[in-house]
């Protein structure tokens, strides 16, 4: 199951809330990284604040964009990342001479805009246009939510025109045709993630004033891609990349342009596998955690999935900075955090399960009372029926005691034992909610709380159900020992609420008994009497010998048990503070147990208690003479 919601999760990878989350991973991995040596042969030329105080208001007469020219005579390429898309007609003669200009470089590359609602390109004004070496689109493109994380190198339009990227256009330009065409085949099938090399700032920059003004010599830009383009705060021409996630500036379109064209040069993209070996790849730690989940306890367990998480995304680290891959993990996570308490769940089941079991094992240790009845009514005469008569009777109570059980049993599987389940539920479903999520270790705590009362529930129904069932085989037993043995086995629970057990015998007194049912029945009403005592308190155990009958009285400083619920306190889920603020959890069948294990033996047990100040269990036995011989 854990499998198929794996690949369920994988093939959504990219929709509705998944996708969003997995882009959070991305950038959270991508910003997860030292920053990488900017290149020296590509430089941007920045229309910044710094530049517009000097030359004035935005936009400047396209004069100055002719003399800057001028000053990169040098350059392999450059690239105007402005849209000259209308003429000046306050400055006719601007438009003409960078025109000129632009012809004069001869490596200069101009953009256009691909407007997909109306399938048309804008272009530079055509005296410019036809002067510039190339042009490209220049386009961002962000995801659904706004964040720039890759770049189309070419787009066919409906008209089937062929747009090359502008880094496309400048690597043309600037004579690398090979590097050009290897980044187009390999994008051809499908759109790569941009490796942005660094934050904001981080490639080499000089301010478009220094450059105009001579400040920077001709000779630096020799052999160098040179970008122009905005770079002023009140532009606008900015972006947010997956740097920008980790609390750093957006960037500006020219350095994203940047970026492109490093990532051109060197080819390195980062890439997505195909969708069946993301799946696959999803896979792997999914199945990884169903061994932990069979192997290893609860806690292990949990400290292990934790683990698996934390590799998982150290994992996607070292691919995506190790071998530009980028597989989506967010399906594997979500299918590991899931995990556990899905494996509660189907471990309560198999509880559940396993009760069923037990009842079916105990179905075939009673007689079949409607086949017992049929056999009984047969072969009825008036010779013989008053004995008859009695049959049936003794029948019909059978009928009716197994009724009574059959409905105990379809309360304890229907409302018992199903409370535990419905609140390990109620817990996972909070767990998945970000506003009410425990955190691991109070969840943790919770879900084992749970998982013990279940068990214990099921381990009272099948000692219930067993002794009322088996035939007790009976041997000698000193009851003074026995007792001694109940109180070593509740001194732990005894010992943390510092309560002293004291047995008061004055003699060895021997019984007939089943020595493993007595001792639980004692040890029942022991730890009874811990569970409803307070910190500190004493219990008696008392032996007093009366003829060939022992008495044996538990007494406690506890709760005491109010007269109206007296009456019933030995029957199945009978108990007396169940609706009681603060009173500890139980099933309502120890007692019952007890009662049943002591009748077996031909005893008794009354309750002698007055409420808030303590309770008397009295156990009746008769004992037995083992000589010295013995």
């Amino acid at each position: 199951m854990l499998v198929l919601l794996t690949l369920l999760f994988s093939s959504l990878r990219d929709d509705f809330a998944l996708g969003k989350l997995n882009n959070l991973i991305y950038d959270f991995t991508m910003a997860a990284a030292i920053p990488q040596a900017a290149p020296p042969d590509i430089v941007i030329v920045a229309i910044d604040d710094y530049s517009i105080a000097n030359l004035g208001f935005w936009p400047w007469r396209r004069i100055s964009h002719a003399q800057l020219l001028g000053r990169l005579e040098q350059a392999r390429a450059v690239g105007i990342d402005l849209v000259f898309q209308e003429p000046n007609p306050a400055y006719p003669d601007d438009d003409l001479a960078l025109s000129k200009a632009i012809r004069h470089h001869g490596r200069v590359v101009l953009p256009l805009i691909y407007d997909v609602q109306r399938d048309a390109v804008h272009t530079a004004i055509p005296m410019l246009s036809k002067a510039a070496k190339a042009s490209g689109y220049i386009n961002i493109e962000p995801d659904p939510d706004g964040v720039v994380r890759r770049v189309a190198l070419q787009r066919i339009t409906p008209s089937d025109r062929v747009l090359p990227h502008f880094t496309i256009a400048m690597l043309l330009t600037g004579d690398d045709t090979d590097l050009a065409l290897q980044a187009l085949s390999a994008s051809k099938t499908d759109t790569p993630h941009i490796p942005f090399l660094g934050r904001s700032g981080h490639f080499q920059i000089v301010p478009y004033f220094n450059v105009l003004n001579g400040d920077i010599p001709p000779s630096f830009f020799k052999d160098k891609y040179v970008l122009v383009g905005s770079w002023g705060s009140g532009l606008g021409d900015t972006f947010p990349t997956p740097l920008s996630k980790a609390g750093m500036s957006s960037m500006s379109g020219v350095e994203i342009l940047a970026n492109t064209l490093q990532a051109v040069r060197s080819n390195q993209w980062i890439r997505t596998p195909p969708a069946w070996l993301i799946a696959l790849a999803s896979c792997l730690p999914v199945l990884l955690a169903c061994q932990v989940l069979i192997y290893l306890s609860p806690r292990a367990t949990l400290l292990s999935l934790i683990g698996l998480v934390i590799a998982i995304l150290l994992v996607n680290w070292i691919a995506m900075h190790g071998f530009n891959l980028w597989i989506p993990p967010l399906a594997s996570l979500i299918t590991i955090l899931l995990a556990y308490p899905l494996w509660h769940w189907r471990s309560q089941e198999a509880a559940l399960n396993q009760v069923t079991e037990e009842l079916n094992k105990l179905q075939l240790e009673y007689p079949d009372v409607r086949t017992a009845l049929n056999e009984r009514l047969s072969g009825l005469s008036a010779r013989n029926l008053p004995h008859r008569l009695t049959q049936l009777h003794t029948s019909i109570d059978l009928l009716r005691q197994a009724q009574t059980k059959r409905e105990e049993t379809l309360r304890f599987i229907s409302h018992d034992m199903r409370a535990p389940q419905n609140s390990i539920l109620a817990l996972t479903s909070l767990q998945r909610q970000d506003d009410s999520k425990l955190a691991p270790d109070q969840f943790l705590h919770k879900m084992e709380g749970y998982v013990e009362q279940t068990l214990e529930l099921v381990d009272n129904f099948i000692s219930l159900a067993r002794a009322e069932a088996m035939e007790m085989v009976l041997s000698p037993l000193a009851l003074s020992d026995l007792l001694a043995d109940c109180m070593d086995d509740a001194w732990a629970s005894a010992s943390k609420r510092s309560i002293s057990l004291n047995l008061n015998d004055s003699e060895l007194v021997w019984v007939n008994g089943n020595a493993p049912m007595l001792r639980r029945a004692f040890t029942n009403l022991i730890q009874n009497a811990i569970k409803y005592g307070p910190d500190g308190n004493q219990i008696d155990i008392d032996l007093i010998l009366d003829k060939k009958t022992v008495q044996v009285l538990v007494r406690d400083q506890g709760w005491g048990i109010p007269v109206e619920n007296q009456a019933t306190i030995f029957e199945p889920y009978h108990r007396a503070h169940e609706n009681a603020a603060g009173a500890p959890s139980g099933s309502g069948l120890g007692l019952a147990f007890v009662k049943t294990v002591i009748n077996k033996h031909g005893g008794d047990i009354v309750l002698d208690s007055t409420n808030e100040q303590g309770c008397t269990f009295i156990v009746s036995l008769t004992t037995i003479a083992i000589s010295d011989e013995d």
